[in-house]
């Protein structure tokens, strides 16, 4: 099975992720009522931007560190900004249209999840790079879509 050589093990991975994550959260309460639109698009720039790094870099020490604190920035504040996003758009039942978007957001992370699995149990030579190029696929289309958004992603 081909791994990522990731110098501190999973653990420091999973803990800079988590470090980007809460940073960005604190950092995007400050700017998402005002660049809503630039945010999503910031953020899931920076997401696709973690996995060129590592697919580029593999487990390099330090660029594999700095990828998962990009992915933690870029994965961290999503369900606020598409929730704010959401909100925008519904005049009348924002509680239930944040209600409907929070469980497909987490229907799409359980799809994932089956997808990852389904790479890693399936192509256990390549499992682990073939998650990345879809993450990597999945940033980029969701990108492409959040800049031509212009009228849906206004901001405040």
């Amino acid at each position: 099975m081909e791994l990522i050589d990731f110098i501190g093990g999973i653990g420091l991975a999973l803990l800079i992720f988590g470090i980007g994550s809460v940073l960005s959260v604190v950092v995007t309460a400050k700017f998402i009522d005002a660049h809503l639109r630039a945010l999503i698009v910031f953020m899931l720039a920076i997401g696709g931007l973690s996995m060129i790094l590592l697919l580029m870099f593999g487990g390099a020490a330090g660029i594999s560190h700095i990828a998962f604190f990009l992915w933690g920035v870029a994965f961290g504040p999503v369900v606020t900004m598409y929730q704010t996003a959401v909100t925008k758009q519904v005049k009348d039942g924002v509680a239930v249209a944040t209600s409907v978007q929070s469980s497909i957001f987490n229907f799409s992370i359980m799809i994932s999840t089956w997808i990852g699995g389904l790479l890693l149990t399936r192509f256990p030579e390549t499992g682990v790079t073939a998650i990345v190029y879809v993450s990597l696929t999945a940033f980029a289309l969701a990108t492409i879509i959040a800049f031509f958004a212009k009228g849906t992603l206004r901001a405040s």
